[in-house]
């Protein structure tokens, strides 16, 4: 079945033994080397029944040689996992650990997830990626909030990219079901993701999944799609997928869905040259943090579900340090009204040939006044 529960080492009311992977998969990692590294975490959502736990239930069981701490959460079908995981102590419910026999570690969470972390980076240098799945209905935007505004796990691990699921056979209906208040869930998961896995495919015509791949596309332009059957998906797919370390250069062209919500989109702006920090940064702030089109008075319709950007700048200070670089290529990413900058190194390749731009996804983007606002911002910062 496409939603059969991973088989978890039986721990018979004790503390789990702790199994390291044998050499035969793969290279281990040196525990010492690890402890300090900042671990990414990769956020794996999509609606109940899209294959989630079929692509959980590979990682936690085969031997791939990776050693990932995945956090699941306690709703529908996983309810199996949580009886097996999960204690109560003084009427209190415990989150606990579990050490599987493939190397990877497991536990669910009873909050929105921030425990089960706090409690995994104690076993810091035992792991080298997380996956926190999330419930079917859960709003990525906030998960990834969450990982941004808690300060102490902010210096341990960094945000990978967002991995949405979605199935071939019921995705259409469900991104052209209507609400009274706007976009609907599996709209918003399409919106925030870095990646979305489209599964299910021999369950759908070729038009129906070239259907599919438009409508993601009309939603979210920046996302990478994939295809396939029965959740079978590649670990390099899903973990250390840098999203929130690089942008990609390829924006798909928006093309007209009559099926889903128009009013869902992405936007592009270009950027011809070297821009002094200080003045896009003032342009960022008054986008995200006053919700308005920079120049111009708030609607109250606008909507900025994420941000990205690659650009090239003067005068770049990090938040936090005191470094200041004359001259930077940075990466900007963004979140609902949080958003991040930082340093892209030469050695990475992303410093030559890639255009510089900056791609908004949200709702009722007025892209036209979007493009004057960001044009004047040119004319004012552009180093010639």
């Amino acid at each position: 079945m496409d939603e059969d529960i991973p088989e978890l080492v039986d721990v018979a009311g004790v503390a789990p033994e702790v199994v390291e992977p044998t050499e035969s998969v793969g290279e281990t990692t040196n525990v010492a080397e690890t402890s300090d590294k900042i671990v990414p975490a990769t956020i794996l959502t999509g609606y109940l029944g899209a294959g989630k736990t079929t692509l959980l239930n590979y990682i936690l069981t085969a031997n791939h040689g990776k050693r990932i701490a995945v956090i699941m959460n306690e709703f529908g079908d996983s309810q199996g996992i949580d009886q097996s995981l999960t204690s109560s102590h003084n009427g209190a419910t415990v989150e606990e650990w579990l050490d599987l026999k493939n190397g990877c570690m497991c536990c669910t969470i009873k909050d929105k997830g921030l425990k089960a972390i706090e409690s995994l980076m104690a076993r810091k240098g035992k792991f080298d990626y997380i996956l926190l799945e999330t419930t079917g209905l859960a709003d990525p935007g906030q998960v990834a909030s969450m990982l941004w505004t808690n300060e102490e796990l902010g210096s341990e691990i960094r945000l990978d990219g967002v991995v949405t699921m979605v199935d071939a056979k019921h995705i259409i209906r469900q991104m052209g079901e209507h609400r009274e208040d706007g976009m609907n869930d599996a709209q918003r998961q399409v919106a925030f993701a870095d990646r979305v896995v489209v599964n299910k495919t021999d369950l759908a015509t070729r038009e129906q999944v070239l259907e599919i791949d438009e409508m993601i596309s009309k939603i979210n332009g920046a996302a990478q799609i994939l295809h396939t059957q029965y959740g079978r998906v590649a670990i390099e797919d899903v973990l250390g997928i840098g999203a929130y370390a690089n942008v990609d250069p390829e924006i798909r062209q928006k093309s007209y869905v009559h099926t889903i919500d128009t009013s869902i989109g992405t936007v592009m702006l270009s950027a011809p040259g070297r821009l002094r920090w200080s003045l896009v940064d003032e342009w960022i702030q008054e986008l995200l943090w006053d919700g308005r089109v920079p120049g111009n008075e708030p609607n109250g319709e606008m909507q900025v579900m994420r941000l990205k950007a690659r650009l090239a700048v003067a005068g770049f200070v990090p938040v936090g340090s005191d470094q200041h670089y004359e001259r930077a290529t940075i990466v900007v990413q963004g979140v609902c009204e949080m958003y991040d900058a930082f340093v892209v190194p030469e050695a990475t390749g992303l410093t030559a040939d890639v255009p510089y731009k900056l791609v908004l996804i949200g709702r009722n983007l007025p892209e036209q006044l979007l493009q004057k606002s960001w044009a004047l911002l040119i004319e004012h910062s552009l180093i010639k």
